[in-house]
Parts: C-alpha cells; structure tokens; sequence
C-alpha cells in the first residue's frame, strides 16, 4: 500500500514538471519568433535607408556629369523612379535592390532651391514588410 502512494506522487511530480517544461518552451518560441519578426522589419528599415541615399547619390551624380540630359534637364522640378525593373523611358532600372524595396522616387527640385543657390535633391524609397 505505501508503495503505491509513492508511485502516485512520483507520477504527479513528472508530470508537473512535463507541464512547466512545456509551458516554458512554449513561452520562449514565442519570445523567438517576436524577435525575429522585429529584426527582419528593421532589416527592412535600413535597406530602405541605404536605398533612399543610393537614390541622392545617383542623382548628384548625374547633374554632375550632366549625363542624359532628357531625363537629367538642368531646369525644372522632376521625379524620376528607381526600381527592379519595368519599363526604361527615365526609370532607373536597378536589379540588385533588394526585394522589400519596391521604388525609389528621387525628386530634383528647381534651380537655386537648395543651399547657396544649388538643386534640392531628396528620395523616398517605398518598402514593403511581409512577416
């Protein structure tokens, strides 16, 4: 008889402690998973960043060299789009963006409009985040 109580209080002891393991487990892969889904939605933040200053740099560059004067005029305000692919009539076409990156919209304000009578040139790029 006390033989068996004994073994009835083991029994409940395991399986308390298969309960709390589990619950634990459980509590954790959540943690994980949050984790991860934040990093990657920060990852996709700063790609967008690098990829607006890609933007910024490109268009400097191209009123610079005074490259492609159709879609690079020296008078006007304009927006020219960079992406993956599509059509190429004054689209930046760009294949290595990466893939949460959908378009980069440079836009290159009037003559005189930015410091010491420079072009104001700015982008946007627009992501997107799938969990």
């Amino acid at each position: 008889m006390l033989n068996t109580d004994k073994r009835g209080i083991i029994l409940s002891i395991v399986i308390g402690i298969i309960v709390v393991v589990v619950v634990l487990s459980t509590i954790i892969l959540g943690v994980v998973v949050n984790q991860a889904r934040l990093t990657h939605h920060q990852v996709s933040r700063i790609q967008a960043l690098y990829a607006a200053k890609a933007g910024v740099i490109y268009a400097l560059d191209k009123l610079r060299r005074n490259d492609d004067a159709a879609c690079w005029p020296d008078t006007g305000s304009y927006t020219r789009i960079m992406r993956r692919s599509g059509p190429a009539a004054c689209v930046i076409i760009e294949p290595t963006l990466p893939s949460s990156i959908l378009q980069v919209n440079i836009t290159v304000g009037l003559p005189a409009s930015g410091v010491s009578g420079t072009r104001r040139v700015s982008s946007q790029a627009v992501y997107t985040y799938t969990p």
